[in-house]
């Protein structure tokens, strides 16, 4: 929670700095987003690593393989880079590049969800 109230503290900071150097040098105000955009990251992914215990867990209790977690914890983790870096190109007004960013991210998820959506075929189908 500490660190949800850190990052938005740097995120609006960084916010209002970067829109008083807009007018002034477009170039400082972009590095300063990007450079406030990564530590915000780099604060948030230490707490993603306190989940994995409780991931593990949850897999060992539900009697779940890795073959079955794996996928879709790929699938959160391209879904969040293609809309991390799509929100840098609207940033940098590249709508186009933003909306072809979230295409590929949506082809990526589906080629890793290919397994697991086999896997449950044959469950399914061994039952009928």
């Amino acid at each position: 929670m500490e660190t949800l109230w850190k990052c938005a503290a740097l995120g609006l900071t960084a916010s209002l700095l970067t829109l008083a150097f807009r007018k002034q040098n477009e170039e400082q105000a972009l590095l300063l987003g990007i450079g406030a955009a990564a530590l915000i990251l780099l604060a948030a992914l230490p707490q993603l690593g306190e989940l994995m215990p409780l991931l593990r867990r949850a897999e060992e209790r539900s009697g779940l393989t890795a073959e079955f977690t794996v996928p879709v914890l790929k699938c959160l983790g391209l879904s969040l880079l293609g809309k991390f870096t799509a929100g840098f190109c609207r940033d940098l007004g590249q709508s186009s590049a933003a909306a072809a960013l979230e295409l590929a991210s949506v082809c990526a998820i589906l080629c890793v969800s290919v397994p697991l959506l086999k896997s449950l075929m044959d469950i399914v189908f061994a039952y009928t």
